[in-house]
């Protein structure tokens, strides 16, 4: 997303807002979104950041102590009518700087469908890892599409598998780790190009001291 560029501009407005509070609350939509959300649920322990939490499916489960950061106002507002807790954030570099969490209060962070539609997704995944050691987040779980998935949205800017993962040197990253790379739900890259849902999960776990504690 530009800097500077306005939500509406971008398209991620009060229309767009509206389309994901629907797409959230249809029962179908919702009985094969919850195979994803346990999926997730699975990796994730304690408190945990949702960087770009959306309708708010996967932040409504979290535990205790969690918090959401979204860019759309209007998502922002449904999601604290409903008495979830998020916050705003920016949608240029200094958004993954995570400038107002505290030290110590989380230990995962979640970022699920955000880096494809980077130009340099390394760029920030490295700044966002930065972050995450000063806050102290032991873990980082990042999600992204598969081939089909990837095709079928205009606004993805680079394509991400293993083969990328390997180039851009994601296994060491700003003292994290990559503990593991999960196809899913088919459990292989080429169900990516199958199955338009097919995701790929990676887990980075910390493996330096956090910032200010070594």
């Amino acid at each position: 997303m530009n800097k500077g560029a306005s939500v509406e501009s971008t398209g991620f407005g009060q229309g767009y807002a509206d389309e994901q509070i629907r797409r959230s609350r249809h029962p179908l939509r919702r009985f094969i979104k919850g195979f994803y959300l346990r999926s997730v649920l699975a990796a994730v322990h304690g408190p945990t950041i949702d960087y770009g939490c959306g309708a708010g499916q996967l932040l409504a489960q979290l535990p205790t102590g969690s918090v959401g950061l979204e860019v759309n106002p209007y998502l922002i507002a449904a999601l604290t009518a409903a008495g979830l807790p998020v916050r705003q954030w920016q949608a240029n570099a200094q958004g993954f700087d995570l400038a107002d969490l505290d030290r110590g209060g989380y230990r995962c962070l979640v970022i699920s469908h955000v880096l494809e539609h980077l130009d340099d997704p390394t760029e920030a995944l490295t700044r966002l890892l930065q972050a995450c050691r000063r806050v102290g987040v032991t873990r980082l779980i990042a999600i992204v599409p598969g081939a089909k998935g990837y095709a079928s949205d205009a606004t993805h800017r680079t394509f991400i598998d293993t083969t990328h993962i390997a180039r851009q040197g994601w296994k060491h990253l700003a003292g994290y780790a990559l503990t593991t790379q999960r196809h899913f739900p088919l459990p292989w890259q080429g169900g990516g190009a199958l199955f338009i849902y097919n995701e790929l999960q990676l887990v980075f776990d910390l493996v330096a001291p956090p910032i200010g504690h070594a």
